[in-house]
């Protein structure tokens, strides 16, 4: 496993165990963080705030690393998020990131997914 798949993975973990502190200490002081179409946020203390908020705020969600690619400093990961809808059923739900490195810290990252499918019934 390379550092970078590493770094994702320990990632990924911090997040699925709720751990927004730990998650939140890859990125530089002044990350730009953006999820999908929601406002960005921008500096390591408002992503891991954000996150912590979040966490407490959705359904349950745990993340499976499919793919990590790296061109130069740019990583690009490719997961199944499994989601848990309110009525028990459990979504796989494509995502994608494009994580931007600098000085080994995170200073931009770029999270392309829809997740109404888990929150609302558009199915």
């Amino acid at each position: 496993m390379t550092d970078a798949e590493r770094m994702v993975h320990t990632m990924c973990a911090a997040a699925d165990a709720d751990d927004a502190e730990t998650f939140a200490s890859f990125f530089s002081d002044t990350a730009y963080f953006r999820f999908a179409n929601a406002e960005p946020l921008t500096g390591r203390a408002a992503i891991a705030a954000a996150t912590a908020a979040t966490v407490s705020a959705t359904l349950p969600i745990r993340h499976r690393v499919d793919q990590v690619a790296q061109v130069g400093s740019q990583l690009f990961c490719r997961f199944t998020i499994q989601a848990s809808r309110p009525d028990g059923e459990v979504l796989d739900l494509p995502c994608v990131t494009v994580i931007g490195m600098e000085d080994g810290k995170i200073v931009d990252y770029r999270v392309h997914m829809d997740i109404a499918p888990a929150l609302l019934d558009v199915r």
